[in-house]
């Protein structure tokens, strides 16, 4: 606000609250002629045409303040006898004009209130008043001041029973009159500028714009106007004040006021009401955005028994033949166009959820837009945008159906490669959120081609974060579990087109997808050993053999957990004794990448374990063959790098000779002999007393299994050596270390000896 407005501002202000003063000094000492004359005093200030819209609203709500107060007073006065009646008589003697109606209107409020009058009959006395102030700004606030107060005692009954006070047909009539002659004196706010403060006006029109749209509100809050009412009075009349106004900027603002108004259900039995009424707007009203908002509140409010609605009357040919001619404007901006097809594709897809037909003609008159406007295919960033939102929004209801549209590739060419990425990861993921089998090759080909900016190398590819990238091939390599079919040989293939385009993708890609794609030639073997398909299995293990060698170039470490899971697969076979050779091939080169390929401590041990515990539970070899793995595992397991691990390694493979299939008590003993040697070689370091707590559960676990060898006093021995060695530490002979970790195990296990010697077991071990 500039100097002088608040200058303006703070004189008409200081009267008010003089005159306000001067007002409740007599209405305390029951002088209603002076307070009346000062109330007139202090609304006369509202005939200044010094103050901006703005201004002049702050200056309007200090007075209101103050009429309220009154009108407190005259419901009071009522009360103690007076009547409401003889002082709107009164206050109409009130010389002038403006605040004889301000005046009125509070004491009319009053009348309602008490009952002394009907509303009908105050409402349309008035209505008629207001119409003697016709300067712009005054004759606003003054509307909206009627408005204000009789907003809670308009009429709201369509009962003929209460047709003397008033029924809602009575305050549609107030309110569309008031909205007609308000928006007359809004429009003449413009008219009266010149050339020059035209944008002046337009912005103090639109600071006003909110006093005229409040008799939209107060049409739209009235219960009694029901469906049909609105259907055939109300918006007929509302429009009708909108088209006769030939004013863009009402126009404008009104229109939007319906749509945010009054409930979509309306709208939805409306629409060609609504839609023909747009066609008579002013051209220069952005028609585009009114469409937008009432699209996008249709989508969000349209639900089952409202798509009836849709059924019964072709909404969709409606909508489009409207459209059409917005496309044929050559003034129309390419932008607007394409938002606007996303708010009608968002609606239709909530109207006819499962029609491909209609989301492919909408995408049809996209490319004919975007042909029209950018024939060179240059499209600019926000149009990209809502492209993009074209491509994306068929995808939660019609998911990969989207495949069969011809025009949606189309429109996807018209992006760059980033965004054409964008709406391929949206397609991915709908395919998974949908769980939509893949048991068609032509459908699996399109997919991919759809998917090309996932997959593929590309010269126009830009730098991507690792994050994203790393989440684009995981949900790539998910597509692989959708595959389903109920042949064999159709599985084959498109597994196949997964395996050439996977690829192709490089290094980067092949890391993620790949193992996904091995599990899926695993899931095959049950289904092709439960047909007794010899050929089949054998196919399928060199392909998963071929996988594996693509995966050892990028990550050779873990290409060695699929060999042994290739072993798993054959050990699972009815037919197994047919593959033998194969499962022992797989274990073999597990054993040539762990020499190979880990130099690690840490590693070595878990891979070492990793195919111990395989080999534990696996059936499949002959015995030469199994002695030849089992031989080489106990060796690795002595051969690691720390005699700690030599232990503990050494330990796990007793297992490879005592298991259900395969039970060896000598060579048991001369694991676990050659383990206690070692532990005892790292005694001298006091944090290794863990490596006997370990033996100890191994002791007594062949123990309970009944092994003839490992007697009592082999564990107590090892009991007896632990605490001396925990007593050491406690006494601090030795380094000190936390040994928490050791105590727990170590006393976890004496707890389960106890258990255990309750019920006669473990007998001869002393704790």
């Amino acid at each position: 606000m500039d100097e002088e407005q608040q200058k303006y501002l703070d004189d008409a202000i200081a009267v008010v609250k003089q005159e306000a003063y001067e007002m409740h000094q007599a209405l305390d000492s029951s002088n209603l002629k002076e307070a009346l004359k000062h109330a007139n005093n202090m609304i006369s200030e509202l005939k200044t045409s010094l103050l901006s819209p703005k201004t002049y609203y702050e200056l309007y709500m200090q007075i209101f303040d103050e009429l309220n107060k009154l009108e407190t007073y005259f419901l009071d006065a009522q009360r103690k006898g007076r009547s409401m009646m003889s002082l709107y008589e009164k206050v109409q003697q009130t010389p002038a004009v403006l605040p004889r109606i301000y005046l009125l209107i509070t004491v009319g409020s009053a009348c309602i209130q008490t009952k002394e009058a009907t509303a009908k009959e105050i409402l349309r006395d008035l209505i008629e008043m207001v119409k003697g102030v016709q300067f712009p700004i005054r004759g606003l606030f003054l509307r909206y001041y009627l408005n204000k107060l009789c907003k809670d005692k308009l009429p709201d009954s369509d009962s003929d029973l209460d047709e003397q006070d008033g029924t809602v047909a009575d305050s549609v009539d107030f309110l569309l009159a008031n909205l007609a002659e308000m928006n007359k004196l809004w429009i003449r706010l413009q008219n009266t500028a010149n050339t020059q403060e035209k944008s002046k006006r337009e912005k103090e029109r639109n600071d006003l714009r909110v006093t005229v749209g409040e008799n939209i509100n107060r049409l739209s809050s009235l219960q009694g106007v029901n469906q049909e009412l609105y259907q055939t009075s109300v918006l007929p009349k509302i429009l009708e004040v909108i088209t006769s106004s030939k004013d863009p900027i009402s126009q404008q603002y009104l229109m939007d006021c319906i749509i945010q108004a009054f409930p979509d259900a309306f709208h939805l039995h409306t629409l060609s009401t609504l839609l023909q009424a747009f066609s008579e707007l002013q051209p220069s009203v952005d028609i585009n955005s009114i469409l937008v908002n009432l699209l996008t509140r249709l989508s969000e409010f349209i639900g089952e028994s409202e798509i009836g609605i849709a059924n019964e009357v072709d909404i969709f040919g409606l909508i489009e033949a409207h459209l059409n001619k917005i496309i044929e404007n050559p003034s129309s901006d390419l932008k607007k166009l394409l938002q606007l097809q996303v708010s009608f594709l968002s609606f239709t897809i909530k109207c006819y959820p499962k029609s491909t037909d209609h989301v492919n003609t909408i995408l049809n008159s996209c490319v004919n837009i975007i042909a029209k406007n950018c024939p060179d295919k240059k499209v600019d960033a926000d149009s990209v945008k809502h492209i993009v939102k074209l491509l994306s929004i068929p995808l939660e209801t019609l998911s990969l159906a989207i495949l069969s549209m011809n025009h949606y590739p189309e429109l996807l060419s018209y992006l760059a490669f980033s965004a054409r990425k964008q709406v391929s990861f949206k397609i991915v993921k709908a395919a998974i959120s949908c769980r939509k089998i893949l048991d068609s090759l032509s459908v699996v080909n399109e997919l991919f081609d759809f998917a090309t900016p996932l997959w593929a190398c590309d010269s126009d590819e830009d730098d991507i974060d690792d994050y994203e990238f790393e989440e684009e091939q995981q949900n790539m390599a998910k597509l692989v579990h959708l595959v389903k079919s109920q042949s064999l040989d159709a599985t084959f293939k498109i597994l196949e087109v997964f395996k050439k385009n996977f690829s192709s993708g490089g290094d980067n890609r092949i890391k993620f997808t790949f193992p996904a794609l091995f599990f899926a030639y695993a899931k095959l073997l049950p289904f092709a050993d439960s047909n007794n398909d010899i050929n089949a299995i054998d196919s399928i293990l060199k392909i998963m053999a071929e996988i594996i060698k693509k995966i050892f170039k990028i990550d050779p470490e873990s290409s060695l957990k699929y060999h042994l899971q290739c072993m798993q697969a054959i050990n699972s076979l009815k037919s197994k004794a047919e593959f033998e050779q194969y499962a022992f091939e797989f274990v073999s080169q597990a054993f040539r990448v762990y020499f190979d390929e880990f130099a690690n401590s840490r590693s070595k041990f878990s891979a070492i374990s990793m195919i111990a515990g395989t080999l534990v539970g696996s059936n499949c070899f002959e015995e030469e063959n199994f002695d030849t793995l089992v031989f080489k595992c106990t060796q690795f397991s002595a051969r690691q790098l720390k005699k700690a691990d030599q232990c503990k390694g050494v330990a796990i493979c007793t297992h490879l000779f005592y298991n259900k299939y395969y039970q060896n008590e000598v060579r048991v003993l001369e694991c676990l002999n050659r383990a206690a040697k070692t532990a005892s070689i790292c005694i001298f370091n006091p944090k290794n007393v863990f490596l006997f707590v370990v033996l100890l559960n191994t002791y007594i676990y062949y123990h309970n299994l009944g092994v003839d060898s490992i007697g009592s006093s082999s564990i107590n021995k090892i009991i007896q050596l632990i605490k001396d060695q925990l007593e050491s530490i406690e006494n601090g002979h030795e380094e000190i270390f936390d040994t928490d970790e050791i105590k727990t195990y170590y006393f976890n296990t004496i707890k389960y000896i106890r258990a255990r010697q309750l019920e006669d077991k473990l007998v001869g071990i002393i704790i």
